[in-house]
């Protein structure tokens, strides 16, 4: 897992080549002008989904991870809350959706940490890491982001 800022390009030497190229559209495309919807970045092994959302309870969001996919989970407006933990022996799978979709749900795990995002900020998510996305802060709101999505192959 890597948090961190758009704004600060000089980090993004030690990521992955992918997570860079994908962390590069981010910061130079102009989400405000654009629809909720899918974007091709490079075919299907980087692809963005603009969204609007709801935040809701801790409870009421499931943890997840992918397989095929490394997750860059970018706030464009509001706040958010992700719980994280690494998948391991301990975790435990409550629903796998694989092959048709590159999600496996899990239980909420027992060293689940705690990240909370305003705008300008991205978390990478890779294979190992469960999450858990659009979690409230204090109440739940509206709020706009980007998920790229980034063929784990790649990095």
């Amino acid at each position: 897992m890597i948090r961190g800022n758009i704004n600060r390009r000089e980090d993004w030497a030690a990521y992955p080549e992918a997570v860079q190229r994908a962390l590069a559209y981010l910061g130079d495309t102009d989400f405000s002008t654009l629809e909720p919807g899918t974007y091709e970045v490079e075919g299907k092994d980087i692809y963005a989904m603009l969204q609007t959302m709801q935040t809701d309870l801790l409870e009421n969001r499931r943890p997840e991870a992918h397989v095929v996919y490394i997750d860059i989970q970018y706030l464009l407006e509001g706040e958010e809350r992700m719980g994280w933990a690494e998948v391991n022996g301990d975790a435990v799978v409550t629903e796998d959706k694989r092959p048709d979709k590159d999600m496996v749900y899990y239980q909420a795990p027992a060293q689940e940490a705690f990240i909370d995002l305003v705008p300008g900020e991205f978390v990478v998510f890779f294979p190992s890491d469960i999450h858990r996305p659009g979690c409230c802060v204090s109440e739940p709101m509206p709020i706009r982001k980007v998920v790229v999505k980034i063929r784990a192959a790649l990095a």
